[in-house]
């Protein structure tokens, strides 16, 4: 098995039961999603739905393509990581743990640590 495929499985598995339900499910998504850590906003929650549901669809695509779509998984580092070091790190410094909703800042510490490892960066920057 190609190892850059995994990527794109693992975004498919954690985003299909989580993109459109956001997208579509109002209040009951986002607090199964966050962890009733953060109150349910119209607006926020269609775009973050709209991104996720983007990632998953690209993911699909990414099985069939996977270096064509490798930059998918560079958007993901980047926005995953800002979100970590913006949201995530000040909480644990200021010790508001109880602010951060665990499942979604340990998926994405997973992502930003794994998906560097898979991606063809040569062929992605044509070095």
């Amino acid at each position: 098995m190609n190892v850059l495929l995994l990527p794109y499985i693992f975004n498919i598995l954690v985003l299909l039961p989580i993109g459109m339900p956001l997208l579509f499910g109002g209040t009951v998504a986002v607090r199964r999603v966050f962890q009733a850590k953060f109150t349910d906003s119209e607006g926020i929650r269609t775009i973050l739905g709209s991104l996720w549901t983007a990632i998953l669809v690209c993911s699909v695509i990414g099985l069939f393509f996977p270096v064509a779509m490798s930059p998918l998984l560079l958007v993901q580092i980047i926005y995953k990581s800002l979100w970590l070091l913006v949201f995530v790190l000040p909480r644990l410094a200021s010790g508001r743990r109880n602010e951060i909703p665990w499942g979604v800042a340990g998926t994405f510490l997973f992502i930003v640590v794994t998906y560097p490892w898979v991606i063809p960066w040569r062929v992605l920057f044509g070095v």
